[in-house]
């Protein structure tokens, strides 16, 4: 069976999203920024050679005109650990055999970084990629292993550290992928402006509202070209 790729996401709501962002972005502004990733994502996500199952806190209302997410899982648990674990556990049900989970929040992610996360999978019992700032952009498994969720602490700078040091204490394998970057505030932000630069074809929805925020925003977001 082909492997299943979790999308952990949220509809883009103003301030329900991004929120670090602003100011000095405006709520609306930080939702068509997190709409434009989640859609770049997705076609992303698309390429790999996996079954995309896209699951959200809650769906689109009926006034919500959002196509790409009608169809959808709904994330269930108190917590973030407890959402993800559940996730696992019913994609692991469906018959899935490696199953990795990802958020939306790092657009210029390439499809072959996750399909060699699933590669690793041969190998490994564990594969995770850690972030810049500390947590972690995506984990893969084989099977369910609970102790990597359960009373985790998450959005704090150790979450990636914490994560291996549970999976060496059950003597799992584990393969560490590339480090990568998720777009929460103005540093990463202006990371991914720069990045947008090597991704001239790609990323049209990001690269469309990034280039809006730079007219909007020169000051905060300025970045100085290197010689």
């Amino acid at each position: 069976m082909r492997p299943a790729l979790i999308v952990f996401a949220k509809v883009p709501r103003p301030g329900g999203v991004k929120t670090r962002l602003s100011p000095p972005l405006t709520p609306s502004e930080a939702a068509e920024l997190y709409d434009a990733f989640l859609h770049d994502a997705l076609e992303i996500y698309e390429r790999v050679d996996a079954d995309v199952r896209l699951y959200l806190v809650d769906g689109p209302t009926e006034t919500e005109q959002y196509p790409r997410l009608e169809t959808f899982f709904q994330q269930t648990g108190e917590g973030l650990g407890e959402r993800m674990s559940n996730a696992f556990a019913e994609t692991f049900s469906a018959g899935y055999d490696r199953v990795c989970i990802i958020g939306t929040d790092h657009p210029t992610i390439e499809s072959g970084l996750i399909d060699s996360a699933f590669a690793s999978l041969a190998d490994n019992d564990l594969v995770v990629g850690p972030s810049l700032d500390g947590g972690y952009y995506l984990m893969g498994m084989k099977r369910l292993h609970k102790q990597l969720f359960s009373d985790m602490l998450y959005s704090h700078g150790d979450v990636f550290e914490d994560t291996i040091g549970r999976a060496r204490s059950i003597n799992l394998t584990t393969r560490v992928l590339m480090e990568w970057y998720d777009v929460d505030d103005l540093e990463s932000l202006r990371l991914l402006i720069r990045d947008l630069e090597n991704h001239a074809s790609e990323l049209p929805r990001t690269r469309r509202i990034a280039g809006k925020l730079m007219t909007r925003y020169p000051a905060d977001l300025y970045i100085e070209k290197s010689a």
